[in-house]
């Protein structure tokens, strides 16, 4: 894994787990006029998303910039709505057969809301490595990025016990009168030189003991 102080680098063979975008006649774009392009909308935890694509760099002329915004036609349940997010983006070796997988290096979670659509990487990639052959990610005019979005959920502690779990420690309680120790409604009673023994005032029950 590499790391350039803003964002955290790595190889892995997995593809993304919510969206691929391929892009073919790449010069096409990267010869245009405009800004940026997006992609077609997918869905991932419940919302809707795109990945907006800059060939020649969003404010830096000498990167491409890959960005995740967050679709306009998602519903929300107030005005003042915001989406909390860990994701990563991804562009395809065509020639190692892997992905290399981008995400941010200074805090895990990002949070898309009215004023902040659009997050992601403006130095996503350098042009010299992406025009570089050897590279492998723009082979033929054509090049692949990709997504995988995680979305963190309020949690409402007192509505979803089902989805938690708890630990409940029982303590020994103590008898007196023959018992030695009680443990969930267990008890051992040692008994010498008597005939019969009625224990009363036990948790739960009472025990009467016949011996012969």
């Amino acid at each position: 894994m590499a790391n350039d102080n803003e964002n955290l680098r790595e190889k892995r063979s997995l593809p993304p787990a919510d969206y691929i975008f391929k892009i073919k006649s790449f010069n096409l774009l990267a010869d245009s006029t405009v800004d940026g392009f997006e992609s077609g909308v997918f869905e991932s935890g419940g919302y809707y998303w795109r990945l907006v694509f800059y060939p020649k760099g969003k404010g830096i002329s000498d990167h491409l910039s890959l960005y995740l915004k967050i679709d306009e036609s998602n519903s929300y349940p107030n005005a003042a709505w915001s989406v909390n997010v860990c994701y990563r983006l991804f562009v395809y070796d065509q020639i190692r057969k892997d992905y290399l997988a981008v995400q941010d290096a200074k805090s895990g979670v990002r949070t898309f809301d009215q004023q902040t659509s659009e997050l992601g990487f403006d130095k996503f990639l350098t042009l010299a490595e992406l025009n570089q052959h050897l590279k492998g990610y723009l082979l033929n005019n054509t090049c692949t990025f990709g997504a995988e979005i995680y979305v963190i959920k309020p949690t409402d502690t007192e509505g979803t016990l089902s989805k938690e779990d708890s630990l409940a420690v029982i303590r020994e309680r103590r008898i007196d009168r023959g018992c030695n120790q009680f443990v969930n409604c267990l008890f051992t009673a040692f008994i010498k030189s008597i005939k019969t023994l009625i224990i009363d005032r036990v948790p739960c029950f009472g025990v009467l003991l016949n011996l012969e």
